[in-house]
């Protein structure tokens, strides 16, 4: 299985988020998984996680770049396995660690023990934190997740103090284009997860009150030898367990149909699976 990065494709800027744009829907595709069932799929998959998080750790890598100076007091918002402890640690006085799977914090905790890092499990839409209490928060590849996304920008604002920023990553529709396309040709189920527009994103963000640093839509792609790597690949993250489709074991014919859809995608040898990355910075005014 081949796991290279191919983020080089040209960054296209989203357009400009309209703030006469009416009704702005903020219910994320997320919203009809249930919470526990979330943090379990990832809390279940924190030994794992390592093992399939190539996209996880480049998006980290580009996010970790978009970050200014050294605020003092830290939040890393979906901590996860802590894969981003020890960098974040560096860049700051005081590092928080939160995220909604207790195995997740538990896992990020054993791996980072000479950081002195505050790990609170707790949900975005409802921060364990005090009032402008954190000067910065860096947030990768985790509100893709979250139910209400207006929640969960009002919750970072109030957490902020006044010019602080939100660093953040998340995916958007068309992430996993050629495997749900694959398996619409099995049978008519949900098998991959669904993404928010990135216009319905950009709305959301005009709306919640920060000022817009950074807007930015970049495809990257993730090559494999065959589609069955990449299905282990979204097990070992947990990312297979909360799209909103029938249970039950892939019969042969299920798996023969969904590798020769898939084959139509190979290129050089090997399968894409692009994902729909956004990178964007807000500032609390």
């Amino acid at each position: 299985m081949s796991t290279e990065i191919n983020s080089t494709l040209t960054l296209t800027p989203s357009a400009s988020p309209s703030r006469n744009s009416g009704h702005v829907l903020t219910a994320a595709p997320a919203a009809s998984i249930n919470k526990q069932s979330i943090a379990q799929s990832f809390g279940a998959s924190a030994a794992s996680y390592h093992s399939g998080a190539a996209l996880q750790r480049n998006v980290g890598n580009n996010l970790l770049e978009l970050m200014l100076g050294q605020p003092p007091r830290l939040l890393d918002l979906g901590t996860g396995p802590g894969h981003f402890s020890r960098a974040l640690a560096q860049r700051c006085q005081h590092l928080i660690g939160i995220d909604i799977a207790p195995q997740m914090l538990s896992f990020a905790r054993d791996t980072n023990p000479s950081l002195d890092i505050s790990w609170l499990a707790g949900d975005v839409e409802q921060l364990p934190l005090a009032n402008n209490s954190v000067d910065g928060i860096f947030s990768s590849l985790m509100l893709q997740w979250v139910h209400d996304l207006a929640q969960a920008f009002s919750e970072s604002q109030r957490v902020l103090k006044p010019g602080g920023r939100l660093v953040m990553s998340t995916l958007v529709d068309g992430t996993l284009a050629e495997l749900a396309d694959a398996w619409a040709q099995v049978d008519q189920f949900q098998h991959v997860n669904r993404f928010m527009p990135s216009a319905q994103l950009s709305q959301t963000i005009a709306a919640s009150g920060f000022k817009l640093v950074s807007f930015e839509v970049q495809p990257t792609v993730v090559w494999y030898d065959d589609v069955i790597s990449l299905m282990r690949d979204l097990k070992a993250i947990g990312a297979n367990q909360t799209a909103s489709k029938q249970r039950g074991l892939m019969g042969k014919q299920q798996l023969r149909l969904l590798k020769d859809s898939y084959e139509k995608y190979r290129v050089a040898g090997q399968l894409p699976a692009t994902y729909q990355v956004v990178y964007a910075v807000l500032e609390k005014s």
